[in-house]
């Protein structure tokens, strides 16, 4: 009984560094802003060099065994088919996982400041589903000091799009991540009628019932109307366009220097 019971327990410790392997890798596509996987990542992993590219995710497992991770090796070489962790629907798994964990982190750094401000916009993804994206924005405190941030905390399917029904589901997603309304000092929004209008917007809404939360109009949207209404005049136009110029120029020289002063 305990020789069965210390493989078992063998076997328990070697698949979780296995799977711990798979999160690094798939964290670290995130942190660089690489996709997974494409339209040729299906099937078994090959230990070898492919001709064509099988997606970021394989070569950098592909790479590490290479590298001398035997456990992954052996994995790789000897898993049955619908056990290798790698699957497109274990990866969507391990991303909503890791997800998850990111933003009940975030919820925790907010309920230490206590009170913050909701940034949000509605907005529409490649797959034309309209989306509501939620941001917060608060004071972090940690041993280099107190930092303003704004972290984004996710994304929530909308279908009806009026001032009562947004205002809603932003409240109703709130509390599902465990933030107390009754801390909440600001709202954010575009100039949409929907989110700023003064009698059935969502500012209105939310202030009715907090009236702590004030509401500014989004300062990157009221920047970029006058930058789109002001590039209607061609000089101002052509300014801006000899301006972005000269940045990307100085831009290129600037880290012509850095390189050869790293060389």
């Amino acid at each position: 009984m305990t020789k069965t019971y210390n493989r078992s327990n063998e076997e328990v410790q070697k698949n979780r560094k296995i799977l711990t392997t798979i999160i690094e890798t798939i964290v670290f596509c995130g942190r660089q802003e690489l996709s997974l996987r494409g339209h040729r990542d299906s099937g078994k992993l090959s230990l070898t060099e492919q001709k064509f590219n099988d997606g970021n995710l394989r070569a950098l497992l592909r790479y590490q065994f290479r590298g001398g991770d035997l456990n992954l090796q052996d994995h790789i070489i000897n898993a049955n088919a619908n056990a290798t962790y790698i699957s497109s629907d274990i990866q969507n798994e391990l991303i909503s996982i890791t997800a998850s964990h990111v933003q009940s982190l975030i919820v925790k750094k907010i309920e230490k400041s206590k009170f913050y401000s909701v940034l949000a916009d509605e907005t529409t993804d490649i797959s034309r589903i309209e989306q509501f994206s939620l941001c917060i924005r608060y004071v972090d405190e940690d041993e280099d000091g107190m930092k303003l941030r704004e972290d984004f905390l996710t994304f929530v399917p909308v279908h009806d799009f009026t001032g009562a029904t947004l205002a809603s589901t932003l409240k109703e997603t709130l509390v599902s991540l465990g933030l107390n309304l009754n801390n909440l000092r600001g709202q954010g929004y575009d100039g949409a009628s929907a989110m700023r209008g003064s009698f059935r917007g969502v500012q209105s809404i939310i202030r009715e019932a907090y009236p702590t939360a004030v509401y500014t109009h989004c300062a990157s949207h009221c920047l970029n109307l006058c930058l789109s209404d002001a590039s209607k005049v061609t000089s101002i136009r052509n300014a801006f366009g000899t301006i972005s110029e000269v940045c990307t120029f100085s831009g290129d020289q600037l880290n012509g220097q850095t390189s050869l002063k790293t060389d």
